[in-house]
């Protein structure tokens, strides 16, 4: 009988976003992507996550295609949930969070060489090493690959993230010519204590002391928020949103009756 509660508390305790838990099983060990369907409340949640966070205005809104879940093992998940524990803790009598260690969802664009998401069958990670899409599900974020494509580091070498989605769509590439959607990430982040700037910092290695993370106000150097975290251990994928035109609609039967009245007769 003890044996059978300590593994129900084990299993309790599972990562929503791993493997082994029970909800994600039916896909595959291989499969790092868990297709979620429309009434699903996360599917809604990160769609409307995805349309508030969307606010360039010369850029038209986008329709979601899909979202999926990303899907990791323990040995890519405990890190994270350890550093998150760690910063909560240290954190929780001086500035209580609303989440575990400031836990906050945030988009990440990147290159994608492959047509993984583009549809709910499509969830196999490619081998291509530029795609970094795949990269990034397959071990995670890596501060070392901080300007690899991007040279410029407003707030120095970090993990770039943004609550704007339409700031992360700057930065979505496709270098598969079939690719006929775009894709965005949207990752769990341990903000922490993060300490807030307006100016450039472009030598930043690490937050300031007493900091876990850098917040870029817009106002003067920026136009729009992000957030850098400059720990591996501080970012895991949680979900990818696949978006693009919405699809062309049939022409109602009235306007086809109406087309078919004014098509002139054969003599």
């Amino acid at each position: 009988m003890e044996d059978y509660v300590t593994d129900f508390n084990a299993a309790l305790s599972i990562d929503e976003f791993s493997f082994d838990n029970p909800k994600n099983k039916a896909g595959g060990k291989w499969n790092r992507l868990k297709s979620l369907r429309r009434s699903d409340a996360d599917f809604a949640r990160i769609e409307q996550l995805f349309q508030k966070g969307w606010r360039h205005q010369e850029k038209s809104k986008r329709w979601v295609s899909h979202i999926f879940k990303v899907l990791s093992s323990d040995d890519i998940l405990r890190p994270y949930l350890e550093y998150r524990t760690q910063v909560h803790s240290a954190s929780a009598a001086r500035a209580p969070f609303q989440t575990p260690g400031n836990e906050q969802l945030l988009f990440h664009g990147t290159t994608r060489c492959c047509l993984l998401a583009e549809n709910e069958d499509s969830v196999r990670l490619c081998g291509l090493p530029d795609c970094f899409l795949c990269c990034i599900i397959r071990k995670s974020f890596d501060v070392r690959k901080c300007g690899s494509k991007h040279k410029f580091r407003r707030f120095g070498t970090g993990i770039y993230s943004t609550g704007c989605s339409s700031k992360a769509d700057d930065y979505v590439a496709n270098k598969n010519e079939k690719a006929r959607f775009r894709v965005v990430l949207v990752n769990r982040v341990v903000v922490g204590k993060a300490f807030k700037r307006k100016h450039n910092a472009v030598n930043l290695t690490r937050a300031p002391t007493g900091h876990h993370s850098v917040h870029g106000e817009p106002g003067v150097d920026l136009n729009y928020e992000e957030t850098v975290v400059y720990d591996n251990d501080a970012i895991r994928p949680a979900y990818i949103v696949v978006y693009g035109d919405p699809p062309a609609r049939p022409p109602s039967k009235v306007k086809a009756l109406f087309s078919l009245f004014k098509t002139p007769l054969a003599s």
